[in-house]
């Protein structure tokens, strides 16, 4: 076995995933690839490769990139405001901790979606003063809403900050889908067909699967209590059945920018290959070179440093166009390099990418409801390996 197969049994045996895939690549060839454990912890299937996966939070880079791409094709720019699409934006108020209240100084461009600096939250962020606003409102276990109408929801909520003056990750990424769709007029789905899955060939990636798939589609574990993710420290490694909040079947159902979309390793590898190098899987360039050293940069002023999610700090890392990005390694808590980027999802999915090592990872389980260092591990396992 070699150290990631280790690493991956080693959350096995201590029953804190029932099974793990992964792939990690090197200059464009694969350091180690391959699954361990078990499909789910109950029926002790083996777990085989090409699963498919909730991702989570790892839509928002994807819908993030598409942003991108309508960016430089001069459809959109980041100074654009969000409310010339959506016009409830224009009556959002600011929450203060004390609880008073404040109109827009300025309005929410599409950089502070881009960064989460807008002010919006979730539900699980420990400390903020709106959460509970958010958890009153169960957005996110409420599918049956379209895009359009949880974003006019969202609307409805008050904002943490004014947009600019702080960090804050939340549900801004949807907000920025649901500009998309109205810029576009199409659906988020169509959209990132035509911008991100057909060019790259992200064939089994989309916001439901077909029925036939539905047989490597992988069980959930550990919780389906969405709204205090952050806070709870699940150790119960039992199948959850989220199909109610969570929907695999039909058209139209749970399109969210933030975190709707069901992907395969291979495919979520495909999207980091074209992180790495901007090209299609024809070989032709989809960004400028300008526009790919642009996206990367860290967008996060130093005053609104370290960031936090919840009560973690995520030490090091700034934020740009697409996810977190490594700013400086000496204040990193596992080894990584400056410029390492990526992001993860409630489920445990992660992937990282590093351009000056032609290094990316993608790993994914499905295990919600605690912090595991599993990616930790397998990205310092992989610089060991360089």
């Amino acid at each position: 076995m070699d150290v990631f197969t280790d690493i991956a049994q080693k959350y096995i045996s201590n029953k804190l995933i029932a099974g793990l895939e992964w792939d990690v690549r090197i200059k464009d060839k694969t350091l180690s690839r391959g699954v361990a454990g078990y499909k789910d912890s109950k029926s002790k299937d083996p777990l085989k490769e090409n699963q498919i996966y909730r991702i989570f939070s790892m839509t928002k880079p994807i819908v993030s990139m598409a942003c991108i791409r309508l960016i430089e094709k001069n459809k959109i720019h980041l100074n654009s405001i969000a409310q010339e699409f959506i016009p409830s934006l224009k009556s959002l108020k600011i929450i203060r901790p004390g609880g008073a209240l404040e109109r827009l100084k300025r309005p929410i461009t599409i950089a502070d979606l881009l960064t989460h600096t807008a002010g919006f939250s979730y539900s699980f962020n420990i400390g903020c003063q709106v959460a509970s606003f958010y958890k009153e409102s169960n957005l996110l276990n409420e599918p049956s809403l379209s895009l359009e109408e949880f974003v006019e929801k969202i609307s409805e909520l008050p904002l943490a900050f004014q947009p600019g003056e702080a960090w804050r990750y939340s549900v801004s990424i949807d907000v920025l889908a649901r500009v998309l769709e109205i810029l576009e007029e199409k659906r988020l789905e169509d959209i990132l067909r035509e911008l991100i899955f057909d060019p790259l060939g992200m064939n089994e990636t989309s916001f439901f699967i077909d029925k036939t798939l539905t047989s490597r589609l992988m069980p959930m574990h550990g919780t389906n209590n969405f709204n205090e993710l952050i806070s709870l420290n699940q150790k119960n490694l039992e199948v959850v059945d989220i199909e109610k909040t969570h929907p695999s079947q039909g058209q139209n159902v749970h399109e969210r920018g933030g975190g709707g979309l069901f992907s395969t390793v291979r495919d979520y590898q495909l999207f980091c290959n074209f992180l790495l190098n901007r090209k299609d899987k024809e070989g032709t360039p989809l960004i400028s070179p300008m526009m790919h050293e642009f996206m990367l940069k860290n967008r996060i002023p130093e005053k609104l440093l370290p960031l936090k999610l919840g009560p973690r700090l995520l030490d090091g890392y700034g934020w740009n166009l697409i996810g977190r990005i490594m700013i400086d390694s000496g204040q990193a808590m596992s080894l990584t390099n400056n410029g390492e980027f990526g992001w993860a999802g409630a489920a445990s999915t992660f992937f990282w990418l590093d351009l000056q090592k032609n290094l990316s990872g993608v790993l994914m389980t499905q295990f919600t409801g605690r912090d595991l260092n599993l990616a930790n591990e397998f990205r310092a396992a992989s610089y060991s390996a360089l």
